[in-house]
């Protein structure tokens, strides 16, 4: 469960999330993404406002379903402030508290922070958009195995076909979410790229590749570059076969 502000303000902040490409956020999130371990009560975030004008900012966590109504979430997280304005120049932390509800102790667990701000209101007939951020919030388990750090070198890959064509699976051993920021493979010469994703604990992905189309039992080079706890890039290669 979280808090929420009143349905019909929910309704009127929501609505405005289509982002132009113009349009640049004032308030800033000083992290890329959330770690809580377990073993803390909460964690803080920390915003600010780096524009000239005050926002009015509505925070929520959701559980991956990113479109879903904020009364039809149910996530184990309380959040506080929900909404807020913060002047400019000034910043306002948010507290995320873990509530009752168990998770798997063996793997992290994903949720999503959102961050929506609202400029205030302008006079005349000005265009105003409404910008919604959207960070991981990675719930940690104590004691699991191996390094969050060193994950990304545990992936390993493997080229599949369906009726949709050649894909590249990444498999993660480890019980830590694998975050990439960039995906390419070496094919005859030329360089294919994927869209970039993230790999969760234990489990495989798949990744769609353009173009795609091994030589039969040949292995293809896969670079990758993973984003660590603190948003920096960890390069690494592998090789993916059939």
């Amino acid at each position: 469960m979280q808090s929420f502000v009143p349905a019909r303000v929910c309704g009127l902040l929501l609505c405005a999330c289509v982002l132009p490409s113009q349009a640049s956020a004032s308030v800033v999130i000083a992290t890329t993404r959330v770690i809580y371990p377990a073993q803390q009560s909460e964690v803080t975030v920390r915003l600010s406002n780096e524009g000239s004008s005050p926002s009015l900012v509505q925070a929520w966590i959701d559980d991956g379903r990113a479109q879903a109504a904020l009364e039809d979430l149910d996530v184990p997280f309380s959040l506080s402030p929900p909404l807020f304005r913060i002047d400019p120049k000034k910043g306002q932390s948010l507290r995320i508290a873990k509530l009752g509800q168990a998770l798997p102790a063996d793997r992290e667990s994903l949720y999503w922070l959102n961050i929506l701000d609202v400029p205030p209101k302008a006079d005349g007939n000005v265009l105003q958009v409404s910008l919604r951020s959207r960070i991981k919030l990675l719930y940690r388990p104590v004691g699991l195995s191996g390094s969050a750090a060193e994950a990304y070198l545990q992936l390993t890959w493997k080229l599949v076909s369906d009726t949709q064509g050649w894909a590249l699976e990444a498999h993660n051993p480890t019980p830590y979410f694998i975050n990439l920021s960039s995906l390419d493979m070496l094919q005859g010469g030329g360089e294919l790229h994927g869209e970039p994703s993230h790999v969760p604990p234990l489990a495989s992905t798949r990744f769609a590749i353009p173009g795609l189309q091994p030589a039969p039992g040949a292995s293809v080079k896969v670079s990758y570059a993973a984003i660590d706890d603190y948003g920096a890039l960890r390069e690494s290669v592998g090789l993916a076969r059939p």
